[in-house]
């Protein structure tokens, strides 16, 4: 069975031009996405390179599975939030378009248009478009035009990927959005969209899938097609989505509650699922390639205007009882969030911050312009959102750069009220639960504390496969590693050993983390937790408290680095793992800042 070609598609905004490259041998290594996207920031991005600059790199990065494990985009780029290895992830109906148009490893985009662009790739036809007259637009405007002129234009209906006005302002942790509600929003995707002057990527494909066993990918695709762990996986995601999740966590103590302060709260069981689904479901939709079918939109008429939106984590979860609202109040805020294209964990977690400023007198009405930032007040928080995007105020300002540059802005009184790591909010999946938060996930996590950590995810984010379409998978075939084994060596022709497999996931982990200390992450400076986390116990609705000592802290991080994460007690990357895995190109960049064990 012969190897697959799978190619590249470099577009260069600065030159204006594009070209395909064929990258069979590194994806036959990293995978793709994620893993490929690695390596484009390291040899493409200078170290020490402004995020927000032209010499960034952003990959939009699908793999060998796209289509056949859920329908994934993974965004590489260098962050502007942290300014390490920045990855981002949706999922959605474009995210085929990209495979169809015979781009397996994805399209990378380089350097900076000088004036306002969009890309259109429908197959082999690539052209760089002015967007003048999108340029200003909110997201959901920009995707509907674009849809409209190229459905009159080709006939076809392409998909889109776009940015919102948090996008052209930069703000930090901007999002790229596709399908409506659709968002990779972690590390500010969209902020390096806008510093290039990309307002979107429309992509049509038509072509066929070139896999190197068609029959045997069929047959692997209807075995879980047909399986009744499918079938059960399917009713199980498709009443209520993501509704359940943040309630439910929140009832458990593993979601914030007033920027983190409080334990158990009565406003949590504002956020009900069944109330929610009763008066606003309209139906359930799932990604190609995707039986789960766990998204859930909504449409509510108030007073206010007519609303739709699709609740998950990230676009509702650092909101809600963090800042004391409900679903009531999210289903008006979550379709604002979309059109303005922003991070919901990272807004929602800075906006708890300025009320808890606000209610403290660090920040005052004046300061905001005349918002009145009470805890639950919707509009306050609306209007808010609306300035941060744009930039207007000292106070928006300074939150859309985020928690560590906003500290220069609000002073020392501010630090301990913040509840981030790595500069990162925090609040879903509380830190000081041992049981179901992510403390020690987040805090050695070389991208900032977020989802993404990990070797799983390392390999998730390469095949490129979805979580929450894996559960069936894993049933039928075992475990994570040999699904991606089985079906990428149907798809390339590939042979590949579980243990090769396991040395991809391992490779890509490493590499990203190595990305992240060429650009000056410290585990041994940066890895902790806020005071909060020691000081603050909390309760769940149960009365089990949570809290960490230090003690634990540090005694849990070495354990989780060896036993996890396979580094070395410091959390540093082990240089004989590093030179059997074929990564010693970064160990002469890496020795003399001391990152090697």
């Amino acid at each position: 069975m012969a190897e697959i070609k799978i190619n590249l598609l470099e577009v260069d905004l600065t030159a204006g031009k594009s070209r395909v490259i064929d990258v069979s041998a590194d994806c036959k290594k990293y995978l793709g996405a994620r893993g490929l996207g690695n390596k484009l920031i390291w040899d493409n991005v200078p170290k020490g390179a402004d995020p927000l600059g032209p010499d960034n790199i952003l990959h939009a990065g699908i793999g060998p599975l796209t289509g056949l494990v859920g329908s994934r985009t993974i965004w590489s780029f260098k962050s502007p939030l942290t300014g390490w290895a920045g990855r981002a992830t949706h999922s959605g109906y474009a995210c085929e378009e990209t495979m169809r148009a015979g781009y397996m490893a994805g399209i990378v985009f380089k350097g900076k248009s000088p004036k306002p662009v969009y890309v259109y790739v429908y197959n082999d036809k690539v052209e760089i478009r002015d967007a003048a007259d999108l340029w200003g637009k909110w997201r959901q405007e920009t995707e509907v035009t674009i849809r409209d002129r190229l459905k009159k234009e080709t006939g076809k209906t392409f998909g889109v990927f776009s940015i919102g006005t948090a996008g052209e302002n930069q703000v930090r942790y901007a999002n790229i959005l596709t399908d409506a509600m659709h968002s990779a929003s972690k590390w500010g995707a969209g902020a390096v969209m806008g510093s290039k002057n990309l307002k979107a990527l429309a992509i049509k494909g038509t072509l066929e899938p070139t896999y190197a066993d068609h029959k045997k990918v069929w047959e692997l695709f209807r075995t879980y097609a047909v399986h009744p762990e499918t079938a059960l996986r399917k009713l199980g995601e498709s009443r209520y989505g993501h509704t359940t999740s943040m309630p439910n966590l929140l009832r458990y103590a593993a979601e914030g509650i007033k920027n983190s302060h409080l334990s158990y709260d009565k406003v949590v069981e504002r956020s009900n699922a069944a109330d929610h689904e009763q008066k606003y479901k309209i139906w359930t939709d799932g990604c190609p390639g995707c039986a789960a079918a766990c998204f859930v939109p909504f449409f509510k008429n108030s007073d206010h205007g007519a609303f739709s939106g699709e609740f998950r984590h990230d676009n509702t979860g650092n909101f809600n009882a963090n800042i004391m609202m409900g679903y009531e109040e999210m289903a008006e805020l979550n379709g604002l969030l979309d059109e303005l294209g922003m991070d919901g964990e990272e807004l929602g977690g800075l906006i708890a911050w300025a009320m808890d400023m606000y209610e403290n007198k660090i920040i005052t009405k004046d300061d905001l312009g005349g918002i009145d930032l009470t805890w639950g007040n919707l509009p306050a928080t609306l209007d808010l959102m609306k300035a941060i995007a744009v930039r207007k105020g000292k106070v928006a300002t300074a939150l859309a750069d985020g928690y560590r540059r906003a500290y220069k802005v609000f002073g020392d009184k501010s630090i301990p009220l913040a509840w981030e790591v790595h500069g990162c909010s925090a609040g879903t999946y509380d830190m000081r639960n041992k049981e179901l938060g992510r403390g020690l996930d987040y805090t050695t996590s070389h991208n900032g504390a977020r989802m993404g950590s990990g070797l799983s995810s390392a390999l998730a984010e390469a095949a490129v496969t979805c979580n929450f379409a894996l559960p069936p998978f894993q049933t039928i075939w075992g475990t994570q590693e040999e699904v991606t084994r089985v079906f990428a060596n149907a798809v390339c022709g590939w042979n590949l050993t579980l243990d090769d497999v396991k040395n991809i996931a391992l490779r890509n982990f490493y590499f990203g983390r190595a990305v992240s200390m060429r650009e000056g992450y410290d585990p041994g400076k940066d890895d902790y937790l806020p005071e909060r986390c020691f000081t603050e116990p909390i309760k769940d609705k149960y009365g089990k408290q949570h809290v960490w000592t230090k003690a634990d802290l540090e005694a849990g991080k070495k354990k989780y680095y060896v036993e996890t994460l396979k580094l070395t007690p410091e959390g540093l990357l082990p240089k004989d793992q590093l030179q059997k895995l074929g990564l010693d190109f970064v160990i002469p960049v890496l020795d003399p800042m001391k990152m090697l064990g």
